[in-house]
């Protein structure tokens, strides 16, 4: 029996390759794929512009499936349970990993970066980067499940408090979730900021008080909604360099910034005046811990975010290439693209 998988050979170039189906060892699982959501990183190693990545490459990494076969020693997890991976596949033995952080392992590797991912019928990997996940889930929405882990793991470092007021920067997938999750982490008024009137929209649909458009002058629209005071916390989840200095001056004395964002742009022109004269702290976040996964299992299980909204579309494994070049012709109209192997 045969394994299909898209191997992306070079930048804008996929084959479609059968693969022996994968036998678990010791301790691993074998999954095979449901559903694997096509993000930004994604997108970057399809195009060539994600650095250090050696091609030929199975992308994926934000995925569900149903557990085939598991190996010796797995006790937790049995053949037919529906599942949601954890990407971040870190060494265990590190300094980092021994402090319990291995999202900042220092040889930790990405499902579809450096190792092999999802964009197959079959994955093979550890059974504690897998997690349970209720019957009743969706399991193409589900996939959501793992970026909204991201977004969790950053705002327990940021420490939304009641009665807080928010801002998001983008309203994107993760700038709609931390839209979602800051209203449920109490904050009194979470202001919503994107230049696409559509993504506003949703952005008041997962609970934002305000939204601010593209051509509004941001920071005063945060001053005035605030009566002068400015916003407690501000998430970034856009990334552009010029939102640096725009993010300081929404935010009041004191106030806090979360760069969620990931980019390599130079900030040009910056100056830690503003973080002295307010006393500014600012955040980074880097992907998530296996923690984070129940809480928002648990989330989803309820119904309190709706994951259906993020699918922009579906395509079967076949279709792959055609999914990719839609996605790069219009990014902006695309929170996530879902790969189906067995459609």
């Amino acid at each position: 029996m045969s394994s299909r998988a898209a191997v992306l050979q070079a930048p804008h170039r996929f084959a479609l390759v059968d693969r022996a189906v994968p036998v678990p060892e010791r301790g691993d699982v074998v999954v095979r794929v449901a559903a694997t959501a096509v993000c930004h990183t994604d997108l970057a190693i399809y195009t060539g512009e994600h650095p250090g990545v050696l091609y030929p490459r199975v992308m994926g990494h934000e995925a569900t499936g149903v557990v085939e076969s598991v190996g010796a020693d797995v006790r937790r997890l049995t053949a037919g349970q529906r599942v949601v991976i954890d990407p971040i596949i870190a060494c265990g033995s590190c300094d980092c990993c021994r402090r319990g952080q291995g999202n900042l392992c220092r040889d930790a590797g990405l499902l579809g970066r450096e190792m092999d991912g999802t964009l197959a019928q079959h994955v093979a990997l550890p059974a504690r980067y897998v997690h349970a996940l209720p019957p009743h889930l969706p399991l193409a929405a589900a996939t959501l499940i793992e970026t909204m882990a991201t977004v969790r793991h950053a705002q327990q470092r940021v420490g939304i408090a009641d009665g807080e007021t928010v801002v998001v920067l983008g309203q994107g997938a993760t700038g709609l979730l931390h839209t979602k999750l800051a209203k449920l982490a109490g904050a009194h008024r979470v202001i919503g900021v994107s230049r696409s009137p559509w993504k506003l929209e949703l952005a008041q649909r997962f609970g934002a008080d305000h939204v601010v458009g593209g051509d509004e002058d941001a920071a005063a629209a945060v001053g005035r909604l605030t009566g002068g005071a400015g916003a407690d916390v501000v998430i970034d989840t856009a990334g552009g360099s010029e939102l640096l200095a725009l993010s300081m001056r929404m935010l009041r004395p004191g106030g806090r910034l979360l760069l969620y964002a990931i980019s390599h742009q130079p900030v040009e022109g910056f100056s830690t005046f503003p973080v002295y004269y307010k006393e500014l702290t600012i955040y980074g976040a880097r992907a998530l811990t296996s923690g984070d996964f129940e809480p928002c299992i648990e989330l989803a299980a309820a119904g309190a975010i709706d994951l259906a909204p993020f699918v922009t579309a579906e395509y079967p494994l076949q279709r792959v290439a055609a999914a990719f070049a839609d996605y790069e012709r219009a990014p902006e109209r695309v929170l996530r693209l879902v790969i189906l192997p067995e459609a």
